[in-house]
């Protein structure tokens, strides 16, 4: 084997292994994260787990944010008609954002995880 190959195995390796455990009764609280008014629940309930903060700081990020982009493009006569497809996009966002939470992935997005880190 190549030294680039084994390189790229490790990397290969180093992504996969970032899964983390989710328990039972953190999943209901995983979903609650992505639910943009909902995710000040498990941010404020939940004590014991790093992993559910985190997707609840960056679920909480994910829906202001995505409200007030959708607001602005709103109030804006020319740009309406993106705020019609921003609201599906931010849905498709949140549901996949769920599903790997779930699954036990911290989903960075771009943006949003760099804000949400910063509180």
């Amino acid at each position: 084997m190549r030294p680039e190959d084994q390189l790229k195995e490790q990397r290969i390796e180093a992504v996969g292994s970032s899964h983390e455990i989710v328990r039972e009764q953190d999943k209901v609280q995983l979903v609650l994260a992505y639910l943009a008014p909902l995710s000040l629940i498990p941010l404020l309930t939940v004590n014991d787990s790093e992993y559910v903060k985190w997707h609840a700081k960056n679920g909480l990020v994910l829906g202001l944010g995505g409200m007030i982009a959708i607001a602005v493009l709103s109030a804006i006569p020319i740009l309406q008609l993106l705020a019609c497809v921003a609201f599906p996009m931010l849905l498709v966002v949140d549901i996949v954002a769920m599903v790997k939470a779930l699954g036990g992935t911290r989903w960075r997005i771009p943006g949003v995880s760099e804000l949400a880190d910063k509180f």
